[in-house]
């Protein structure tokens, strides 16, 4: 944390025993010119930048709880899930200190659905807060042995709870300790966008070592307050009406991060678009290219957010509503964007891919012949937008809708150097790019892919495709054959651990994959003689990952880590270990299948694996 925010808290210190009366926080009035110049210019900024899809291992990574490797969760308020399903996250509400369980039906869609769960734990006054009730909601939670980020006393910079920021920061700490004592939880602090003006995110963060995830609600407001008359200063402090995109009001939070230099992965804990006010039907114009943006454009143009819930509830008494349940066009709109691949399709899910801008997204390999593109494109109060396309001069496409796709036919272009131009509204961008073979990338020449897979340890040859493996009873399919290697079977990973009911994850830096369920977290890395099984899930997946990379003695593991998590730690040695097959990790079979409880057998007659949960 940088030096700002302590002044910031030693500020507030200073103000609480100086003011009159003594309880009472007074903030500091706000230079209002400058406010409005620094929302100017975020609200003005035009972007516009062609996007590609990169590997995964272009995503950033912050090692937080819950974080996965690349991708971002999608969800929305579990009881309003059923026409979008199968999501990844549920949003789900705990209200104050009065309810000491989740609600039906969000209870059993949790128990029952491969997903993480944003937990908002509402709090409407810190008076009522009390740690026992708290741990006795959070053993509770527990017991459903699913991912839960815990939200806890949100919007706190809009809302009376942060009336008194230093007792604030306390109470969130000392709940925060709590939390962490839950290795399937992870803590999220969760302001709203843009909040109180007068209420600066200085005042109320808790530090580092007790928040997890950032979080953020996030509406892009058709008019301020419901008011269809509102000030040109009004939209531009609060980006509503024409200013009113995700991409411009995650701006604050994310620039007071950068300021402060905090690393965390990000979330949109909750958000949405005015679809409807109390006067009616917002237009469809309006909505679905800020639904686009918000659904399309946030993870594109921010890789650090990694998870979006959307509020897709109507309350006919509120004067503002989000609801795309019942508009056919945004519902239509959001399943699309829940198909793309840079999303998690369920908790235990990878994304295939993740945004990069084109000259910074390395070799992209063809996909029948194609290469898709994107362009990033906002132009201020111009929500109508046609990207076109030009190949080597020549016109090839047109896109006039979020998130601008064009799939370039790369089978018809010689090898070697091309120029690739997008214009839209007056502006124009040109790229260079460099075709070889199925691959092109822009910037330089692709990388050399080699035409036959090669294997980082000794040759193992495929075993017959006889070999067959099931989890109780269902045969399981695999896009790359099992193989025998030394009487052992190995199998590719995220096929056997998704059958095992496990949550999934890889580190491309270590080549380690991890996987977690019911609380016991593995690691299997690549040729690696061993594999960790952390019964409790209390060691850091990244330092494991490391670890697994340094020592090769399974024995001097424990040395390096902390007492309480060495108890939990087993280092059992394996009869063969993970292998690189093509492009493919093949593990264990019985190790890892054993590792998590499971039942292991061979029926030789039918050469197959049989393993029983």
């Amino acid at each position: 944390m940088k030096k700002k925010i302590i002044a910031a808290m030693l500020l507030m210190s200073i103000t609480l025993l100086c003011a009159a009366p003594a309880f009472a926080f007074r903030f500091p009035e706000p230079d209002w010119g400058a406010l409005l110049r620094e929302k100017e210019n975020m609200v003005n900024e035009t972007d516009f930048e062609l996007y590609a899809e990169a590997t995964s291992d272009h995503a950033p990574y912050y090692g937080a709880r819950l974080e996965p490797r690349s991708g971002a969760y999608l969800g929305m308020i579990a009881e309003t899930s059923d026409e979008f399903r199968p999501l990844s996250s549920y949003l789900t509400y705990i209200d104050n200190m009065n309810q000491p369980d989740l609600y039906y039906p969000a209870n059993q869609m949790i128990e029952n659905d491969d997903v993480v769960t944003m937990v908002g734990w509402t709090i409407h006054s810190l008076d009522m807060v009390d740690i026992d009730h708290v741990r006795n909601v959070l053993n509770t939670l527990s017991s459903y042995n699913k991912p839960m980020f815990i939200r806890f006393a949100n919007e706190m910079n809009t809302d009376g709870i942060g009336d008194d920021p230093t007792r604030y920061v306390d109470t969130f700490r000392a709940v925060a300790n709590v939390v962490h004592e839950y290795p399937n939880f992870a803590m999220v602090w969760s302001p709203i966008d843009l909040g109180s003006l007068d209420r600066p995110f200085e005042y109320y963060y808790p530090g580092d070592e007790y928040v997890d995830w950032v979080g953020v609600s996030c509406y892009s407001l058709r008019y301020f307050q419901g008011n269809p008359n509102t000030t040109y200063k009004d939209s531009v402090y609060f980006m509503t009406g024409d200013y009113a995109w995700a991409t411009n009001r995650v701006k604050p939070i994310l620039k007071f991060m950068s300021d402060n230099n905090i690393q965390k992965p990000v979330m949109i804990s909750e958000g949405g678009v005015t679809t409807a006010t109390n006067h009616g039907p917002v237009e469809e114009s309006w909505v679905a290219p800020r639904l686009r943006n918000m659904l399309w454009s946030v993870i594109m143009k921010y890789p650090q957010i990694k998870m979006i819930n959307y509020f897709n509830i109507d309350r006919p008494d509120e004067a503002v509503r989000y609801p795309i349940s019942g508009y056919s066009y945004a519902s239509d709109i959001f399943k699309e964007a829940a198909q793309c691949d840079a999303y998690l399709h369920s908790a235990s899910d990878t994304a295939d891919f993740v945004f990069r801008p084109a000259n910074n997204a390395g070799t992209l390999a063809a996909k029948d012949g194609l290469v898709r593109l994107y362009t990033l494109a906002y132009m201020p109060k111009n929500p109508n937008i046609t990207v076109n396309y030009y190949i080597d001069g020549t016109w090839k496409h047109s896109a006039n809708q979020i998130p601008y796709i064009y799939n370039l036919d790369i089978t018809a272009l010689a090898d070697g150097e091309h120029s690739l131009k997008i214009s839209a509204s007056g502006s124009e961008k040109s790229y260079t790019f460099y075709k070889r073979g199925g691959a092109i990338r822009f910037g330089g020449e692709p990388e050399y892919m080699p035409a036959t897979p090669t294997t980082t340890s000794a040759p193992t040859a495929p075993a017959a495709q006889t070999i067959s493996v099931t989890v109780n009873g269902e045969k399981l399919i695999f896009d790359q054959n099992p193989v025998m290697e030394s009487d052992r079977v190995l199998v590719p990973m995220r096929k056997i651990f998704e059958a095992l009911g496990a949550y999934v994850d890889w580190d491309s830096a270590y080549r380690t994959a991890i996987a977690a369920r019911y609380g016991k977290t593995i690691y299997v890395k690549i040729d690696c003689p061993y594999m960790i099984i952390d019964s409790m899930g209390l060691l850091d997946p990244h330092i494991a990952a490391m670890l697994m990379s340094r020592e090769t003695d399974p024995d001097r593991l424990p040395n390096y880590i902390d007492s309480l998590v060495a108890e939990n730690i087993r280092t059992p040695l394996l009869d063969v270990p993970a292998r690189l097959i093509g492009d493919r990790t093949l593990v264990p079979v019985r190790a890892v299948s054993e590792a998590f409880d499971c039942q292991v057998d061979w029926d030789d007659a039918s050469q197959t694996v049989i393993i029983n949960k």
